[in-house]
């Protein structure tokens, strides 16, 4: 039996020939050619439980992940650790495939990462704070967009290109508490925040500490970071998460704090 979503779109092919008819048959024919893509299709009761008026952000991407909790969510480039014989170095090769994660996978991942920000016995994150984000796109980066949602932080992307004579005022403007950096931009993102009087945490995210580059990256940062006198601390997105996987969930922020992206 077809759904609703599916009836509507038979109920646009069959009239007409306009653009929005062909699709609508396309549409159509890839929900009886396709498992994949059938099994993508969403689920109404989902969607209303989604759209209750109310709701704050966390709780409808919370409705969301739980009806759909095992569906792949995320997808990335699956990679294979080679080693130069030549050299002895390790770095990483792309494979031909994606490996996914579900989006139950992906919202533990964003209550582990919340719970141990807001419960660190250091420098508690707030409601409010600002996170900056140098990186490109990947699950990492989105888990910690969503835990900016989930706890009430201000992002602050930053592009992962720039200088760092564009990245450093941005950083003296909005006075992060956290920079969350992915591996591949260590050097520029460490540059950028040196002598910074905010910052209490940088995040290292998308890094496997077998690829040399990124471990020697990684150590340096942490040498420059001490170097210049900074009560940072600074860890991988993986270690944060696991230590926040053994507190109790963090609750959702309080709703009189909104939460944004810094323009």
């Amino acid at each position: 039996m077809a759904s609703g979503v599916q009836n509507e779109i038979a109920d646009v092919a069959g009239f007409t020939d306009t653009p929005e008819a062909r699709a609508a048959r396309r549409i159509a024919e890839l929900y009886a050619t396709d498992a994949q893509f059938a099994a993508a299709e969403p689920i109404p009761e989902v969607i209303d439980a989604a759209r209750r008026p109310g709701l704050r952000l966390p709780e409808v991407i919370e409705r969301l992940v739980a009806g759909y909790a095992d569906r792949p969510a995320l997808g990335q480039r699956a990679r294979e650790l080679i080693t130069d014989p030549a050299s002895g170095r390790t770095s990483a090769r792309f494979l031909p495939r994606f490996d996914t994660i579900t989006y139950r996978e992906l919202w533990a991942r964003v209550r582990a990462l919340a719970t141990a920000w807001r419960h660190d016995p250091h420098h508690r994150i707030n409601a409010g704070d600002f996170v900056a984000t140098v990186g490109f796109a990947s699950p990492d980066y989105l888990t910690i967009d969503l835990v900016c949602a989930y706890l009430g932080l201000v992002s602050v992307p930053l592009q992962h290109s720039a200088p760092v004579s564009q990245l450093r005022p941005i950083i003296d403007e909005v006075e992060p508490r956290v920079l969350a950096i992915s591996a591949a931009y260590l050097d520029v993102a460490v540059e950028s925040v040196l002598n910074s009087a905010s910052l209490r945490h940088v995040v290292v995210f998308d890094y496997q500490p077998e690829i040399d580059d990124q471990r020697e990256k990684f150590e340096h940062a942490q040498e420059r970071l001490h170097a210049a006198g900074m009560p940072v601390v600074v860890q991988t997105i993986d270690e944060i998460i696991e230590r926040g996987s053994t507190l109790p969930p963090e609750p959702f922020s309080t709703p009189a704090v909104a939460t944004s992206s810094w323009r």
